[in-house]
């Protein structure tokens, strides 16, 4: 079940997405020669989407909230409470039994076919710092994407996840680091 701030953010992503659409099918796109018009026409759908990278992150949360429900009863969890991007944990919450949990969410595609890119890894390893320097019973990286999640079960990342459970979402499979 969603909060009212849950609500309100999916909602203006269904408005975003419909508004989208809308412009996509009573637009025709430019002339391939034209550059003036192709820039507007882009322009236009960059403002109408918004970050999008922010509404996947926001997804992504809402299926670790429900992984959360499951799992842990976590009920008191609002997806929509900290914004998408803000720095610290992306999860810090007390369970109903005291403990605390944290965790990350990540929704990177490797850039590589085998491994992160340069950029992911240095992003990666700031969010192991974070689970490794944080004093809770429960830590988690949750992951959406499957090369990413097989990725992390690697020597090289696995040894960087000690103790941190490593979740794929929405699969719930798990890898126990």
């Amino acid at each position: 079940m969603l909060t009212p701030k849950e609500r309100n953010y999916t909602v203006e992503m269904e408005r975003r997405l419909l508004q989208l659409r809308s412009f996509l099918a009573e637009r025709p796109l430019p002339a391939l020669e034209d550059a003036s018009a192709w820039y507007h026409y882009l322009a236009a759908l960059k403002e109408i989407q918004g970050n999008p990278n922010n509404d996947v992150s926001f997804a992504a949360t809402l299926m670790a909230k429900a992984f959360l429900q499951a799992n842990f009863q976590a009920m008191s969890l609002d997806a929509a409470d900290k914004a998408q991007g803000a720095p610290g944990l992306d999860i810090d919450l007390r369970l109903p039994d005291g403990r605390r949990l944290v965790a990350e969410i990540k929704t990177t595609v490797p850039y590589k076919p085998d491994d992160l890119g340069a950029q992911q890894k240095s992003t990666f390893d700031k969010d192991f710092a974070k689970l490794a320097a944080a004093k809770a019973d429960v830590k988690i990286f949750f992951l959406t994407e499957c090369r990413t999640f097989e990725l992390m079960r690697q020597a090289k990342y696995r040894s960087k996840l000690a103790g941190v459970t490593v979740v794929l979402l929405p699969q719930g499979e798990e890898i126990a680091a």
